[in-house]
């Protein structure tokens, strides 16, 4: 299982280096934020020993993906611009989470809303391919969105709709957060997980839900990658010791040594 974490930014990865398999990057702020920011991002990346395998944090909260305010142009303007960034920098992984630009206004048809949400996927997930990227789609808890908030419900809902090569995600926070079982992670679609500790921090010794879910994915026959997404305190101080404890409880797990 390759292990890497979700950075905010370029000025993080010299913390990742000879510790994490690759670093997943949030579109709206690191890859989207400025033609000239990208240009460096891109630059240090292609110097650097840390590849941006995966990005997530896919859309700024104002771009809808779903209810009577979305534009298509703008989304179409904006995916095509951010999957040729990412096919530039050789990410392989796309994380569709972004709860506010997904969550449903109040007295919009939830049917519809669904709908729309299949659309964008699909859409999404087939421009995407076509620069070897895959698309996964990440449950959110209900604090941060309206729609899709459970494994379960989300491997179902990718079945019920043409949602394309969507794929899955889970998240053990967010599984944690609403009482998820273990058992949904036996999914076939599941092509993508996150990681964190207690209250969202860093992964130490006191989570000792990461283990059972690392030997669920293990038994399930997983392939994917495992990110670290959590609210570091003080990264540099916290980023490998983190690194290092998934490590060692991967091989716990029954993982063997990163590929």
């Amino acid at each position: 299982m390759r292990l890497g974490c979700c950075i905010s930014g370029e000025d993080q990865l010299a913390t990742l280096d000879g510790a994490a398999d690759y670093c997943e990057l949030p579109v709206a702020k690191a890859l989207m934020e400025s033609d000239q920011a990208f240009e460096r991002l891109a630059a240090r990346l292609g110097d650097g020993p840390v590849p941006a395998l995966a990005c997530n944090v896919f859309l700024p909260a104002t771009l809808k993906m779903v209810g009577p305010e979305v534009d298509e142009r703008a989304l179409a303007g904006y995916v095509t611009t951010a999957l040729q960034r990412m096919q530039r920098i050789g990410t392989h992984m796309l994380v569709v989470g972004s709860g506010a630009a997904r969550t449903v206004p109040d007295g919009f048809d939830m049917a519809r809303a669904r709908e729309q949400f299949a659309g964008f996927l699909r859409g999404v997930a087939e421009e995407a391919a076509g620069h070897g990227v895959t698309v996964v789609l990440e449950p959110l808890r209900p604090a941060e969105t309206n729609l899709l908030n459970t494994v379960a419900e989300s491997g179902a809902f990718l079945r019920e709709h043409d949602t394309g090569p969507a794929r899955l995600l889970a998240d053990l926070y967010h599984m944690r957060e609403q009482g998820e079982s273990m058992d949904a992670l036996a999914d076939d679609l599941l092509a993508h997980v996150h990681v964190a500790g207690v209250g969202r921090g860093a992964p130490a010794a006191d989570a000792g839900d990461i283990e059972p879910f690392l030997r669920a994915l293990c038994q399930a026959g997983f392939a994917g990658d495992c990110s670290i997404e959590c609210n570091w305190k003080d990264f540099a101080a916290e980023a490998r010791g983190a690194l290092d404890h998934m490590r060692s409880v991967a091989r716990a797990a029954g993982w063997g040594e990163s590929r």
